[in-house]
């Protein structure tokens, strides 16, 4: 009685939810591997020709290039710690801008369009497609769905627990099978796919709620006793790749000497992939800078400096284990529902989960409908003998 009970939640929850589920793992297998994406669509914008002499510009003199291009006014500076790899300069929130280190020549901007399509598939993952940073409908139907996704996982994992423990039961759900048609198949798939997918799923989906969820965000940062944040949306609205004005009218300092205090950085860290450097307004004070030894996903390899500008003296080294429990697992939640915590093994199996929820949508709404057909074709024999009979008389 009770396995028939979660087998009706299963079902109920998976034709209420499938939908929706499904749009979201398809959106989010797209969105696994975004950096490295518009990374090779800029690549040959990324990567420059080492000259014989290889004598790099000063990051001011760089600086100075951009500005005199007319691109904007730049907000930070990236440096890879790679022989080949231009300087980006950060102009807005989804641009970059590449410049040659050697020559000093500004060699373009990064790509709109590339910009543009996965911020639109973000939309559709967070809010199917509703705008984002506003608790809208969109934004309540995905977080929903994605409860619900959870209480599936749950209930599929008991489900699956076989009745007799022997390998002939046990190979069908944990081994794809060849030969297999039709219903008989596509059960296959779900019980495989789902004990498979299971763990990293629900990783994906509990991190999911934590974000969707203000509650859940605070029971995370309580749980560990740890001081809640004030709440605010997660990520915000992002715009559109484009050109936006200035709201403050204020310029950045110019009177910064950014490669002395690129030098003091990287002597703080021999193992250092990309150095970021924040270009502070006028009279802001300090400069802050991180200096990342990760894929760039990664917020446990990433320590952040506070600088005096004039001198470089360090007025603050903030590292990933300075935060609290509760700041951690925080980060965990962000990145680790892309799988980016992991790196190029994490966004994998993040991606390869993803799909894997894709099919367990197919095949689960699938054994729904047939399950169905199953129960209404029969009724339809019965109330209709005399047509069966007509059908199979001489004429």
């Amino acid at each position: 009685m009770i396995r028939k009970t979660f087998f009706w939640l299963h079902l109920s929850f998976g034709v209420a939810a499938g939908f929706f589920i499904f749009i979201m793992a398809a959106s989010g297998v797209v969105l696994a591997f975004q950096r490295q994406a518009i990374d090779f669509v800029d690549r040959d914008l990324r990567t420059v020709s080492v000259p014989n002499d290889a004598q790099r510009r000063s990051l001011d003199e760089l600086l100075e290039s951009v500005r005199g291009a007319g691109m904007g006014e730049p907000t930070a500076i990236a440096v890879r710690n790679q022989a080949q790899a231009a300087t980006q300069f950060s102009i807005e929130r989804n641009k970059t801008v590449y410049v040659d280190p050697y020559s000093g020549v500004v060699l373009g901007t990064s790509s709109a369009v590339a910009h543009n399509f996965f911020f639109e598939i973000e939309r559709l993952h967070r809010a199917l497609g509703a705008p984002l940073g506003s608790k809208n409908f969109g934004h309540w139907l995905t977080a929903i769905s994605n409860l619900l996704f959870g209480a599936l996982i749950a209930l599929g994992l008991i489900l699956w627990l076989p009745r007799t423990w022997n390998w002939r039961t046990l190979r069908g759900s944990i081994a794809f099978r060849r030969g297999l048609r039709a219903r008989a198949r596509e059960w296959n798939w779900h019980n495989v796919l789902g004990i498979w997918c299971a763990l990293p799923l629900f990783v994906i989906v509990v991190t999911g709620v934590v974000m969707s969820f203000d509650w859940a965000n605070t029971l995370l940062f309580r749980l560990t006793g740890s001081p809640p944040p004030a709440s605010r949306a997660e990520g915000g609205e992002r715009r559109p790749h484009g050109r936006v004005a200035s709201s403050t009218g204020r310029s950045p300092s110019e009177h910064t000497d950014y490669e002395h205090l690129f030098a003091i950085l990287k002597s703080l860290n021999a193992d250092w992939r990309t150095i970021t450097l924040s270009l502070p307004l006028e009279g802001a004070g300090a400069v802050t800078a991180t200096i990342d030894t990760g894929t760039g996903g990664q917020p446990q390899k990433r320590n952040q400096y506070i600088l005096e500008p004039a001198s470089g003296a360090v007025l603050k080294a903030i590292t990933f284990a300075d935060g609290s429990l509760g700041q951690r697992l925080r980060a965990f939640v962000r990145f680790g529902h892309t799988g980016e915590w992991g790196g190029w093994p994490g966004q994998s199996i993040a991606a390869v989960s993803s799909l894997g929820a894709c099919v367990l949508v197919y095949t689960g709404l699938s054994l729904a409908i047939r399950r169905l057909i199953g129960t209404v074709r029969p009724r339809r024999r019965m109330v209709s003998p005399r047509e069966i009979c007509e059908e199979h008389s001489p004429v």
